[in-house]
């Protein structure tokens, strides 16, 4: 797009637990961390106050004093779009998601002192072109103030993140394993200077760090019950709904910090309260705990690689991205499984917004000139890459006159990404032959012009 290397563009990778997002000017990116925190990531969960919804960092604090107002992976229920209950209201999913992304739109605008111009937003490689997932996101983005919004499939996104080692080579074939907060994503690309190819793509929808805390956190009663049993016989004695899900979140908080130590450390030794016996679990026992779960990833990505009749030996490497990449468990069973280099990143959960960063400004103009003019009144046709697109809207009015160069139309193509269609040479708009939110095809006649 013209002057796209001078607008700060807003890169959003919104995770099923976790957000992160950086602004874009040029080359260079500048993270958008939880004000509260200060960390790269926001924890995607909201809580309704009574007033206004709060998001991150301190709707995770405060979900102990108000339970039943806070509200956590809700990405998982953009499809089924049931609302739920949050203190004396009932939100959407895509109303809770449009709280997060006004945050981090205020949070960027805040500390680099800019209005937004654009925004990419990254979605998983599953959201296909007619999920309505695809349009939910978009209209969460505009309903947060955000705009020009541009998709941009996180395994493409994820490819061109940082990586320890040599980067992979333009024709090298990636499998991306992404295993995140509520997801598990895996895409075969085929890399490319400019914009990699998605081959093809499989998801589970039920398998992330999440679920590996789910599994812990049931491990942790089971073992614990002894002195677990008399806080839940409290709790329940209490008849309060509140005090249950208050306990309830703080098993799984312990053993969110139990798996987060374990990556770091063999063995870990810590206390769920001050009075109650040390909870102690080994690296082995965790990937024991986890191997089903684990197997479940591999099997998705052994029938993707069967659908696309590519053989383990073929693949460059494998790229490990998402938060639960940090577990020691996932390389080794990754590296068992495929027994090919794998690559990886220092921070695996902010892998696919740096990777969207680093594609901004690879990506080029996206610009599409018309197929001919000539000194007469001709139809405007363009190739589209990929072969067809959404015309979102006309930038240009009939009767108006433009010099060559002129954006035109702006489409959308299948894959998330916005292109202008420009004028190859000089003319005046004529009439226009597609109205605005049609899908269109290569060398379709969209508009007549004098030229």
């Amino acid at each position: 797009m013209s002057g796209m290397s001078d607008q700060p563009v807003l890169v959003v990778d919104f995770g099923t637990s976790s957000s992160a997002a950086t602004v874009v000017v040029g080359e260079a990116s500048y993270p958008v961390p939880d004000p509260v925190t200060g960390s790269g990531t926001w924890p995607s969960a909201v809580h309704w106050d009574g007033q206004s919804m709060i998001v991150g960092a301190l709707a995770e604090r405060r979900k102990r004093s108000e339970p039943t107002a806070y509200a956590a992976e809700f990405k998982r229920g953009m499809a089924a779009d049931v609302p739920v209950a949050l203190g004396d209201r009932r939100f959407r999913p895509i109303e809770q998601v449009a709280a997060v992304l006004t945050a981090l739109r205020a949070e960027a605008e805040r500390r680099y002192g800019t209005p937004i111009g654009r925004t990419v937003v990254t979605i998983p490689a599953s959201y296909g072109p007619q999920d309505p997932r695809r349009a939910q996101m978009i209209a969460a983005a505009e309903a947060a103030g955000l705009g020009p919004v541009e998709l941009l499939p996180e395994p493409v996104a994820a490819a061109f993140a940082p990586v320890t080692g040599p980067a992979p080579a333009p024709g090298e074939l990636v499998l991306v394993y992404d295993l995140g907060g509520g997801t598990f994503d895996t895409a075969l690309v085929r890399i490319d200077e400019r914009w990699h190819e998605v081959l093809g793509h499989a998801a589970i929808d039920d398998c992330g760090g999440r679920d590996i805390d789910s599994l812990l956190a049931s491990r942790i009663h089971a073992d614990g019950q002894d002195w677990l049993s008399p806080l839940l016989i409290t709790a329940a004695n209490s008849q309060s709904e509140p005090a249950s899900l208050r306990l309830g979140m703080a098993v799984t908080d312990f053993a969110k910090r139990i798996k987060h130590q374990l990556s770091d450390m063999p063995t870990v030794e810590d206390f769920l309260l001050p009075d109650t016996p040390a909870y102690r679990m080994t690296r082995a026992d965790l990937a024991q705990l986890v191997a089903p779960l684990l197997d479940r990833t591999l099997d998705c990505c052994r029938r993707l690689l069967a659908d696309l009749r590519v053989p383990a030996a073929n693949l460059g490497s494998v790229l490990l991205v998402g938060g639960g990449a940090r577990m020691p468990a996932v390389a080794e069973a990754v590296q068992h499984a495929f027994n090919r280099p794998l690559r990886q990143v220092e921070e695996p959960e902010l892998a696919t917004v740096q990777g969207a960063a680093r594609w901004l400004p690879r990506s080029g103009p996206r610009t599409i000139r018309a197929s001919a003019e000539t000194n007469q009144m001709v139809p405007l046709s363009f190739t589209i890459p990929g072969g067809s697109a959404r015309l979102l809207r006309w930038l240009i009015v009939p009767g108006q006159p433009y010099p060559a160069g002129t954006p035109l139309a702006r489409v959308r193509l299948t894959g998330g990404a916005l292109w202008d269609l420009v004028a190859a040479t000089a003319g005046t708009l004529d009439r226009l032959l597609v109205a605005p939110s049609t899908d269109i095809a290569s060398h379709q006649w969209l508009a007549l012009s004098q030229s």
